[in-house]
Order: structure tokens, then C-alpha cells, then sequence
């Protein structure tokens, strides 16, 4: 059973370049997708980080906007307040994109 990862808020998905092909060779029947996601940390039940801490998930299997919920590879959480926080609108600016969509770029990030 995947661990509770508590509520993340101001949580953007960021979709990576590695084409599908590759993800199901490599976690094959697991249905990862080529996209994380990164936010900021509400509460952590998984004991991980503090509030107010950054974050960014492992590869995500399964987003429902509509209950608040997104698993990944790992962990289900749950997520609050989706869009632009300044935090990504910061990092966007910085790498010269139009959009909190880091791409693999937000693989480079260390929070």
C-alpha cells in the first residue's frame, strides 16, 4: 500500500521529455506517466518534510483534479490551491519559460 503523503498546495505539474515508450519499459504495469509534480508542503504524514517545505514527487501515475488527489510512483496526496505560486513563477522566469511547467528542468531542482 502506497504511503499517505498528506496535503501539498500551490503544486504544478511539470511534464518530462522521456517518451512513455521508455517509462513502460522501465516500470512496466505501474502506469507512471513522464510527468512530477512539485508544491509546497501543507502537512507531511509520511514524516519527509516540514510545512512550508518545497517539494517535488516522483513520476505520477494518476491526477484527479475533481477529489484533490494525486498519486505517484510512491505516495497519494493531497493537493490544494493548483497554479502559480511565486516560488514557479521565480524558477520560470529564471530559466526563460513562459510557464510554471518546468519541464525536466524541474529535475535539476534541490529543495
Amino acid at each position: 500500500m502506497k504511503k499517505d503523503g498528506g496535503t501539498i498546495e500551490n503544486w504544478q505539474i511539470h511534464n518530462l521529455s522521456t517518451e512513455q515508450e521508455i517509462i513502460d519499459k522501465v516500470y512496466p504495469g505501474k502506469n507512471a506517466k513522464s510527468m512530477v509534480f512539485t508544491g509546497t508542503v501543507v502537512e507531511d504524514k509520511a514524516g519527509r518534510w516540514e510545512s512550508g517545505f518545497r517539494m517535488t514527487s516522483s513520476l505520477i501515475v494518476k491526477i484527479d483534479r475533481e477529489n484533490g488527489i494525486i498519486e505517484t510512483m510512491n505516495t497519494i496526496y493531497k493537493v490544494i490551491n493548483e497554479g502559480n505560486d511565486n516560488v514557479s513563477e521565480g524558477l520560470s522566469k529564471l530559466l526563460g519559460k513562459d510557464s510554471p511547467d518546468l519541464g525536466d528542468n524541474v529535475l535539476d531542482i534541490f529543495y
